[in-house]
């Protein structure tokens, strides 16, 4: 629950949660952090590269927002992000690096900003209000929940025949 990090357990969450995916993509086997279970599942590198651009999408759009908030920032295609930029082409050890180096400019342009600069709002979708808090704890979700299913992915190709 990305919520019940207050705002420094929050900045070493994220440093942690980077961490800890990682890990679970060096653990991995080189084939199968490749291997998509089913057809609508991506693979454990899909989600990986999905969590290290997330971390990019949204600090950019903390430090837009801190320069003028109330920005409507739109939708993010990840599912064209993932064909456009093959995901599933990349390597591993590379995107673990640019996941982290993603992570720490997320944490320093947090540190970087007064706390009450947290509380800006911006708009993600019509209708749709996230402040830079949120912005924080959705990508602090996005990492625990990814990590999960790039886990899983992996797990289920190593199951597979």
């Amino acid at each position: 629950d990305a919520a019940a990090h207050d705002d420094d357990q929050l900045l070493r969450a994220l440093t942690t949660a980077v961490a800890g995916f990682g890990r679970t993509l060096a653990a991995a086997d080189p084939h199968g952090v490749r291997v998509r279970p089913a057809a609508d599942v991506w693979s454990g590198l899909e989600y990986a590269c999905h969590a290290r651009d997330v971390i990019g999408v949204f600090e950019d759009r903390v430090r837009r927002t801190a320069a003028r908030p109330g920005l409507q920032f739109g939708w993010w295609d990840h599912e064209a992000a993932a064909l456009e930029d093959r995901y599933n082409e990349q390597v591993p050890v590379l995107v673990a690096e640019e996941m982290a180096a993603a992570a720490r400019r997320l944490v320093v342009t947090l540190a970087d900003l007064d706390r009450s600069a947290w509380a800006a709002p911006a708009e993600r979708r019509p209708g749709e209000q996230l402040t830079i808090r949120g912005m924080a704890r959705f990508v602090l979700h996005e990492l625990v929940h990814h990590r999960w299913d790039a886990a899983n992915s992996i797990d289920a190709a190593a199951d597979s025949p």
